[in-house]
């Protein structure tokens, strides 16, 4: 009964929106230096490239996310292979290796690495192709450059992994948050804002056998006099004792919850009233049978307990409604017993 419940969601791509957009600064950067060196032919391609990637941009944050991704990758991919064969600078090379961090970046784990080694026997084959007509570098720029593509690849993976793994950390982290804050911190149980969104949610299920449930309300009796007589201390004590017994009495089935101060409630999973009595009645006992230690007195306590079904309720304030009014009615007529409505 005590919240063990984790969702992680991670995502790992959160740098290539920023990696894209970076490439598409250089590609319109570098359509304005080709334009003023009078190169038209290479201002289409880094304005076709930038363009393709600033569009790209528009659907990443959208259901369209992974057209965006084939088009970055649809775009440098050709754009990287053009560089290498018809446009010889050192601004070419610098093109492609920013082109290939972009891709991995776009890629995810772990499929960016062998696109990243398939960019990378790309280059070398083209750059140590005897045919000197296609490679006009020397073997020691061709070298060079084929070692920082190396060396960015792994950067670029190992960056990609630490990423993955630090955002994993972070959304565990931040998700055990929350779900602490579900959880009551006296008891160890679900506190009250779990069990109204639990309610909402059996509310917002299609009616039916398996949607059918009801609820009891468990009070303390007198534990207010409890509170004056042994001090605070015994009486969290007892709250966190009676909360201990009710979560071992009830199955998984059952959704057991600290409801107020001293009020508990437990989600019954059918709309049978004689089973919700049998085990009241059951709670009762189990509740009584208790000796609790008071500064060296032994302690009893008993509770008082209403309950409500569904069937005989028009919604979810109603259903609370009639079981806190059967609660009230036990409490009236002396506690430990429980009253159905």
């Amino acid at each position: 009964m005590i919240a063990t419940e984790f969702k992680i969601n991670v995502d790992s791509l959160f740098t290539a929106p920023v990696s894209v957009m970076v490439q598409a600064a250089f590609a319109l950067s570098f359509a304005y230096y080709f334009y003023l060196d009078h190169e038209l032919d290479l201002v289409a391609f880094y304005l076709g490239t930038g363009s393709s990637l600033l569009l790209s941009l528009i659907f990443w944050n959208s259901k369209f996310k992974k057209i965006a991704q084939v088009l970055v990758v649809g775009t440098l991919f050709p754009g990287f292979l053009y560089s290498l064969t018809h446009s010889f600078s050192a601004l070419s090379l610098a093109w492609c290796l920013s082109s290939l961090r972009t891709i991995m970046e776009v890629c995810p784990r772990p499929a960016n690495l062998p696109v990243g080694a398939t960019l990378l026997c790309v280059a070398s084959i083209i750059l140590f192709s005897p045919t000197t007509i296609l490679s006009p570098y020397s073997t020691t720029e061709s070298l060079q450059f084929i070692l920082l593509c190396f060396v960015t690849m792994i950067f670029v993976y190992e960056a990609s992994s630490s990423r993955g793994k630090y955002a994993h950390n972070i959304d565990h982290l931040s998700l055990q948050i929350d779900q602490f804050k579900l959880i009551d911190a006296l008891t160890g149980l679900y506190n009250r804002q779990h069990a109204e969104r639990y309610l909402k949610e059996k509310y917002s299920k299609p009616q039916g056998e398996e949607s059918s449930f009801g609820v009891i309300l468990a009070d303390l009796d007198n534990f207010k006099s409890i509170n004056e007589r042994y001090g605070l201390a015994v009486g969290d004590n007892v709250l966190t004792i009676v909360g201990q017994l009710l979560s071992d009495s009830l199955s998984e089935e059952y959704k057991l919850a600290r409801w107020a101060g001293n009020t508990f409630i437990v989600i019954v999973p059918h709309n049978e009233p004689s089973v919700s009595n049998i085990i009241a009645d059951v709670l009762l006992q189990k509740i009584n049978s208790l000796k609790i230690n008071a500064k060296g007195a032994k302690l009893t306590v008993s509770i008082s307990i209403g309950i409500a079904t569904q069937s005989k309720c028009s919604d979810l304030n109603d259903l609370i409604f009639s079981a806190e009014n059967s609660l009230y009615q036990a409490k009236n007529m002396g506690g430990n017993l429980a009253i159905t409505s």
